[in-house]
């Protein structure tokens, strides 16, 4: 590029028209790398079977997974604030298609805790937070809904991308599948990244009546030492680790349950397929709603549905009541889309980025816990019961601990 036409560039993408493609390459990434993502739950029993682990060893690598990636989600969230999202979501995609590619290639357990639970973990964290934090920065005025639409991306993807390995996997094998995948995923994931851009000041600076908060003005924008100082950022944080076990334990062992109670592999994919259908649409909803009606009242509302969905999965094997969990998870375990809203609802957005970083390592820590510890009840039991019931509790946990969040004194 030369220099007569860079300041013409530098316009078009600092124009909020800009902000659309923005939120288009939001959903595109989210539907790639998240698709990927939990299609673990497709190759879990086809590993089992080639190497004879355990369910409780198999769903380790994915618990280290979700640590890895909430620790750097920090990291990566504070580097976005500071050098830009197109840096970090190019880095992170070469280093998570990278990770797939290797994944086709284990032959032992340690190689798979290796590869899949930090090389890997490594470029998903690299994702979530600066996409989320760059799309609530160019969308002030509708956040919720923008959020919504980008990050409906991981429904489509769960949607899409399980149904997609699982044919791979009946047609040639799992180390095939995580092949193709890790190809698609480096070279798709860093193109769109080069379209990545931080709003420009003046759209951030916008000041936005939102229903969850008192109107008050001049505005306190927290920087990170100030928030994790408030009784409100860890009692988010609390409810999110909650959110992320009870959120990763449906979506790692939805699949092995489904073929416990008779359902082929294929079949069994379908629930996903559900929860990420369903999911698409319920996210963009989700959106518009907590815009509408309050952030934090659609978030509570969900959690209630979330510890519903798992009272209903304990009292029954059926599967119909399967199918019904699979709807009512998918349209409600995406909220985490309104996470990002709030956290500029209540903090501002002058560390937007390494603030929700924070709470997404708690969602990580809960989503961390949850696959091994349920893999460990069924090799124990034989069933899932238990792990359904924990499940339930700490979504009704969750419900209480929103409750008590109220907004902070945010008057300069």
């Amino acid at each position: 590029m030369d220099a007569s036409t860079a300041p013409e560039n530098q316009k078009r993408a600092t124009t909020p028209r800009y902000a659309y493609v923005v939120l288009l390459v939001c959903f595109l990434i989210m539907t790639v790398v998240y698709g990927c993502q939990y299609c673990f739950g497709v190759f879990f029993k086809p590993m089992i079977a080639e190497y004879g682990w355990s369910r409780a060893a198999t769903a380790g690598p994915f618990a280290l997974f979700m640590i890895v990636t909430g620790v750097l989600a920090v990291v990566t969230g504070r580097l976005s604030d500071r050098l830009g999202p197109r840096l970090i979501i190019t880095i992170s995609g070469l280093i998570f298609g990278i990770g797939y590619i290797l994944m086709s290639r284990i032959s032992s357990l340690w190689q798979l805790y290796l590869v899949y639970g930090v090389i890997i973990a490594a470029g998903s964290s690299g994702m979530y937070t600066p996409l989320v934090a760059m799309l609530t920065r160019w969308f002030p005025h509708n956040r919720g809904l923008m959020a919504g639409i980008g990050i409906s991306g991981i429904g489509f993807g769960i949607a899409v991308m399980p149904m997609l390995a699982s044919s791979m996997v009946v047609a040639y094998n799992w180390h095939t599948s995580t092949l193709l995948l890790g190809i698609f995923s480096l070279l798709l994931v860093t193109l769109l990244g080069q379209f990545a851009r931080q709003a420009p000041i003046p759209i951030q600076k916008v000041h936005v009546s939102n229903p969850n908060l008192p109107l008050s003005a001049p505005r306190k924008e927290y920087t990170f030492a100030q928030a994790v100082r408030t009784h409100q950022f860890w009692l988010f944080f609390i409810a999110w680790v909650c959110y992320g076990f009870i959120g990763h334990a449906g979506l790692v062992h939805i699949v092995p349950y489904a073929t416990d109670i008779g359902l082929s592999v294929t079949a069994a994919a379908t629930v996903l397929t559900t929860i990420g259908l369903v999911g698409t649409a319920a996210r963009i909803g989700l959106g518009f709603s907590g815009d509408r009606y309050g952030h934090k009242t659609i978030v509570l509302i969900s959690f209630m549905a979330l510890t519903v969905a798992f009272c209903g999965l304990a009292a029954s094997q059926s599967v119909g009541v399967l199918y019904c969990f699979g709807i009512v998870f998918g349209c409600f375990s995406g909220v985490g889309v309104l996470l990002a809203p709030m956290v500029a609802d209540y903090f501002g957005f002058k560390a937007l980025g390494v603030i929700v970083g924070a709470l997404v390592m708690g969602n990580a820590l809960g989503g961390a816990i949850s696959p091994p510890l349920a893999g460990g009840i069924f090799d124990l039991t034989g069933s899932y019961l238990w792990a359904f019931i924990i499940c339930a509790v700490l979504g009704l946990a969750s419900v209480v601990l929103m409750y008590l969040i109220k907004p902070p004194n945010r008057t300069a």
